[in-house]
């Protein structure tokens, strides 16, 4: 049942959150939150990376989908402060890490760049849960699109433990970029335009059009992506009669995120144009492409391939993915394509202190698809055996930025002279390798986990929540198992 997919995934993302905010991108979209929440106002009070707009008051940057998103959320956090004001247990950050370094070890900090008022402990825990529920919901998508291609249920589920846990969406989950989200957009969209196991209607291009309104909302970057989609759909083989009333439904429900952005940004700045962007401190996309391309896809800083081993099952699927779904492969190399060329020109190609290639999160599903219908097509024990092997090492990799705060490895790099504020030369150092040392010269009193932190300060609390979540993971665990058994998971 999708149900059982979506629960699995969400009672493990929840398990390993982390419960507070990380950088200041995460903090814009939390203090939005806050604003629309408390206020009913979109303007924030001046702080880094703010941008002054319409009558002098400051404003985030930042698309407002993953503020909205971000709702439920923290209205949940408000009544538990009510209940419980002021309790420890929703403010349990990890305190410092030791970083071997030549013959010691440099004691790095997470940063504390961003404060937020004890009053606001229960409301922003609660909010940092929001992309588990996000992650979940990719998960449980990327599941259903790769039953549509024909993959068993056994395999759709390896392949989403793939993505969910051997990708950075696990680390992703645990805070409030709004990557997430955005991939749930992509994936969405792609998933009632371009899946080959159900027939295209009305209803599914208005559903289609609904999430790529939300990935506008989330980043104006996704506008482009409808072009690409709008352009899928028009070459699509089939009646022209039928293939312009799907086309014409997709666009129309595609509208309302445009339009509400440019709202959005009449509101905020006086011009439909002006998303916020345009400030002295964004220096546009002045990164030479093939430089840029080179820093994404080979360097030890944000590779995606280091980041996310499985990905390399796009090169061994494509050949035969190409064979059976030509015009899918096709639509997919172009959205790769689109989000490579565009963020490797931008002037923070690396996405800022973040963990891997943030930017390129919501194609990962994308990079996995080919390979993982490959080896249905091909039928090959040793393909899967290899695109195991690919999740082992990718697990690996994301247990690293689980379990450090990567805000910390920043700060060793600082304080052994290896980097300045400007970031020059970032892309000779691999957060990969630092991680592990972290962790294995680390107390795992100070891994960045909320059940381990909130152990320390309000234990019966902690182990409440550990008893809940892990039998709540036996259970769905166990149900998953026995729906692919029984063959109920479609």
């Amino acid at each position: 049942m999708r149900r059982s997919i979506f629960l699995f995934f969400l009672i493990l993302y929840l398990a390993t959150t982390a419960g507070h905010i990380y950088t200041i991108d995460s903090y814009l979209n939390y203090t939005v939150t806050k604003s629309i929440g408390a206020h009913g106002e979109l303007s924030l009070p001046r702080s880094m990376m703010t941008v002054e707009g319409r009558g002098g008051r400051h404003y985030s940057k930042l698309g407002i989908g993953q503020s909205l998103a971000n709702l439920p959320m923290y209205y949940a956090g408000a009544l538990v402060e009510k209940a419980a004001p002021g309790k420890a247990v929703f403010r349990a950050y990890s305190a410092f890490v030791n970083v071997p370094h030549d013959a010691g070890a440099v004691r790095a900090e997470p940063q504390t760049l961003i404060r937020i008022s004890e009053a606001d402990g229960a409301r922003v825990f609660f909010t940092t849960l929001t992309n588990a529920f996000v992650a979940a919901a990719v998960c449980l998508l990327f599941f259903m699109l790769l039953r549509g291609f024909g993959i068993c249920a056994y395999g759709s589920f390896l392949g989403t433990l793939i993505l969910g846990f051997a990708t950075p969406l696990w680390v992703y989950s645990r805070d409030l970029f709004g990557e997430p989200l955005f991939a749930l957009s992509l994936l969405g969209t792609f998933y009632f335009i371009a899946n080959p196991g159900a027939a295209a209607t009305g209803r599914r291009m208005a559903f289609a059009g609904l999430f790529s309104s939300l990935g506008i909302l989330t980043r104006m970057s996704f506008a482009p992506l409808v072009g690409i989609f709008v352009l899928y759909l028009a070459l699509s083989p089939g009646r022209s009669r039928e293939r312009a009333r799907m086309l014409f439904t997709y666009i129309l429900f595609s509208l309302p995120g445009l339009v509400a952005t440019g709202v959005l940004n009449w509101v905020r700045f006086e011009s439909i144009f002006t998303s916020g962007y345009h400030t002295a401190f964004d220096k546009g996309f002045s990164v030479p492409l093939l430089r840029g391309l080179f820093y994404n896809l080979a360097s030890p800083y944000r590779s995606i391939f280091l980041y996310a081993p499985p990905a390399i099952g796009l090169f061994f699927g494509i050949h035969y993915f190409a064979k059976q779904y030509r015009e899918i492969l096709v639509l997919v190399l172009t959205i790769i394509a689109y989000m490579f060329v565009l963020y490797s020109r931008w002037w923070a190609w690396h996405g800022g202190w973040c963990w891997g290639p943030r930017f390129y999160l919501p194609v990962m599903p994308l990079f996995l698809l080919p390979g993982l219908a490959y080896i249905r097509l091909a039928e090959r024990r040793r393909l899967w055996q290899a695109m195991l092997v690919l999740g082992a090492a990718g697990f690996i990799v994301q247990a690293g930025g689980i379990l450090i705060n990567y805000t910390a490895v920043y700060d060793y790099w600082i304080k052994v002279g290896k980097l300045d504020w400007a970031e020059a030369g970032i892309h000779m150092f691999s957060p990969v390798t630092i991680h592990w040392k972290a962790i294995l010269a680390t107390s795992p009193a100070n891994y960045d986990l909320w059940l381990v932190q909130a152990a320390l300060t309000a234990w019966p609390a902690a182990l409440v929540a550990f008893a809940a979540l892990a039998a709540g993971a036996v259970f769905y665990c166990r149900r998953v198992r026995r729906n692919i058994s029984a063959g109920l998971l479609t």
